[in-house]
């Protein structure tokens, strides 16, 4: 039996290069593990802010300024759905904005456009309150507020169907004729955010 100590230098430096050469393996499978692992860490970041494909809208209740109770996305079933979600006062200048454009660019011809006042932080408001919030923000004619401005005071659904994000900007919606969601993430009023929501309440 030959011992280590006893092998010629060159024989101990011929053994030990395997080693060296699975460390090294080792280390680069460990490397590249690393990267991929960041990479889907990256692509799941960036996912979670839109819904997944073909998902339906989560049944939704609020009532408009005009006393009618609507369920969503039932009652907009057959044409795509818009929804600008104003989660407390911060963000009703940007729901303004939004508003006001895509009233402008005419998209409630084709699609339910609503404007959701979400009342749930334990206070309690008057309808006259709620009333002079939705007349300051402009969302339209008095007939178009008392059809498509709708109310809740509870908002934990609406916020389930809104990545968090800046408490600014506005919670955005649209979902296609069948129901299915197509975009969802709060969205400060911009170019670039108009452009894809109009893009995808068009989209066939």
């Amino acid at each position: 039996m030959i011992s280590r100590r006893s092998l010629p230098r060159s024989s101990a430096l011929r053994s030990s290069a395997p080693r060296r050469s699975a460390l090294r393996g080792s280390r680069l499978r460990g490397s590249l593990a690393a990267l991929v692992y960041g990479a889907v860490v990256a692509m799941y970041g960036i996912s979670a802010a839109r819904p997944a494909a073909a998902e339906t809208l989560t049944r939704l209740e609020a009532d408009s300024l005009g006393g009618t109770h609507v369920v969503l996305p039932t009652d907009a079933l057959g044409q795509p759905l818009v929804l600008l979600i104003a989660f407390g006062k911060r963000p009703q200048t940007d729901v303004q904005a939004w508003s006001r454009k895509l009233l402008a660019d005419h998209l409630a011809d084709r699609a339910h456009v609503y404007v959701v006042v979400v009342v749930d932080n334990g206070a309690i408001v008057g309808r006259r309150h709620i009333f002079k919030i939705v007349r300051e923000a402009a969302v339209g004619t008095e007939e178009q507020m008392q059809s498509s401005v709708l109310v809740t005071f509870d908002g934990k659904p609406w916020k389930a169907v809104v990545p968090g994000g800046d408490p600014r900007a506005a919670g955005v919606v649209v979902c296609d004729a069948k129901g299915e969601v197509v975009y969802a993430k709060r969205a400060l009023f911009g170019s670039g955010n108009v452009s894809d929501v109009e893009a995808a309440a068009r989209r066939e």
